[in-house]
């Protein structure tokens, strides 16, 4: 898109990934310093930090924000659902009061290498651009498995661009009022917190981009088909196209050897580049107050119930899927 355009992100979490959402948004403005990021906070600062302390970025409390039903949301949903269920929300928020030309949603636990400059570009002519989980089949018994990805949707919810238009508008509302509601993991009731209703989005809205650049959206979920490699000081995604981000899910720092909980396919050991990438990633992360912030209590969300009897059971074998049956 043309120079001169109000460029904003946003990301949301609760106090307890703090460190991640500074590492994010220092990652972006690095390589794309005409962004400004803001941080939705779904969760009450309580005088437990600083805000002075995220500069540049911002961070705006979801409860100043006069969010239709927000009250409900905040008992009805656990952590996780609450904080994918305010995304819509929060981007009317930016679109209402900051009047950016250009929004990108970006999960907390994603990092930038290079400028997202391919999204722009795809928002010249498109309203809205979404990045599938991946493009080719999956053939072998490891997990993820392509009836995973049916379950939890197409698209991955993680990175979405859009700019101002009438159908981003459109999409919001709907998306919003979907999410109001139903934006529980029950994959009983066809609910994967925000991320399935994308399925739909090409369907009901016009001047849809979906991206196919294999450098957006690198994770667990598509290393099948993308491989990295460095050359020159600049990571490669198969040797074609430059990595933009990663995008870190599953990733625990207290066990560093495993690439991701919700995966069995790639030993991490195996990935040497990627492998050296995370232990990067995640050095910058404790440097940005980790251990500070990771241990702090959400003031919103229902605590998540134990699972007994036969639906323990069945979330023992669900859980390297990421999968969790509910009562909800």
């Amino acid at each position: 898109m043309e120079n001169g355009l109000k460029k904003m992100a946003f990301t949301v979490c609760s106090a307890n990934h703090l460190a991640y959402a500074k590492t994010m948004a220092d990652s972006l403005i690095q390589h794309a310093p005409d962004y400004t990021v803001i941080i939705g906070l779904a969760d009450k600062n309580n005088n437990r930090f600083k805000d002075e302390d995220f500069l540049p970025h911002r961070i705006v409390e979801v409860e100043s924000l006069a969010i239709p039903n927000f009250d409900a949301m905040s008992i009805q949903y656990n952590l996780i659902e609450l904080n994918c269920a305010l995304k819509p929300f929060i981007a009317q928020y930016i679109f209402n009061t900051e009047y950016p030309d250009i929004l990108l949603y970006i999960d907390a636990d994603i990092y930038f290498y290079q400028s997202p400059s391919e999204a722009e570009q795809i928002l010249n002519d498109n309203a809205i651009a979404i990045t599938p989980h991946f493009f080719t089949p999956i053939n072998d018994g490891a997990l993820p498995m392509e009836r995973d990805v049916l379950r939890s949707g197409i698209y991955n919810a993680g990175f979405i661009a859009m700019k101002k238009h009438s159908i981003t508008d459109n999409f919001l509302q709907w998306w919003a009022e979907r999410l109001t509601n139903q934006c529980f993991y029950n994959f009983a009731e066809g609910m994967a917190v925000d991320q399935n209703w994308l399925n739909l989005v090409p369907l009901f809205f016009d001047r849809i981009a979906i991206m196919h650049h294999k450098g957006y959206n690198v994770a667990y979920w598509n290393l099948h088909e993308r491989s990295l490699a460095l050359n020159n000081n600049q990571i490669w995604v198969n040797n074609d196209v430059l990595l933009v981000f990663l995008h870190i899910s599953g990733y625990k720092f207290e066990t560093p050897q495993i690439l991701s909980r919700h995966q069995t396919r790639f030993n991490l050991l195996q990935l040497p580049v990627l492998n050296k990438l995370l232990e990067t990633y995640r050095n910058k992360v404790y440097e940005n107050g980790y251990t500070k912030y990771i241990h702090l209590q959400c003031a919103y969300a229902k605590a998540e119930k134990k699972s007994t009897g036969l639906m323990a059971f069945a979330n023992t074998i669900l859980k390297p899927l990421g999968i969790k049956i509910t009562n909800a």
